[in-house]
């Protein structure tokens, strides 16, 4: 891969921020690991990155409402995937017809998620 994905996550556990970086190397990735939905929001509109991995439980804004904004503001080709414990089929539903490209139910390990970025980048 000769170009670097930007990855912009949204989560607020910090053992899972901590996962997230280890598990993510920095020779595919240019990474930004926020803890808020609002902040998630502001660094997307900033950086544009290629890829955001959302959890859904965040504070001040839900992964929900942040993936609402980027949607309903016209962006179809960010790749957008949940990666949270919510595993109801409702809220796997929600997700879908809001327009991401992946779900992914914690807890995973590295190499699931890192498949599973790829994976749905590449649809």
């Amino acid at each position: 891969m000769s170009e670097k994905l930007k990855i912009l996550i949204a989560e607020d556990d910090k053992t899972a921020q901590t996962f997230y970086d280890a598990c993510l190397s920095e020779e595919e990735f240019e990474k930004k690991i926020v803890a808020s939905g609002k902040e998630a929001l502001k660094t997307y509109r900033a950086w544009k990155p290629e890829i955001v991995v959302l959890d859904i439980m965040l504070q001040e804004m839900t992964g929900y409402s942040v993936l609402r904004e980027i949607r309903s503001a016209g962006d179809k080709s960010t790749t957008i995937i949940m990666a949270t414990s919510l595993s109801r089929k409702s809220d796997v539903l929600d997700c879908a017809n809001l327009g991401v490209q992946g779900y992914i139910v914690k807890p995973f390990d590295a190499r699931t998620l890192r498949d599973k970025i790829l994976q749905c980048h590449q649809k």
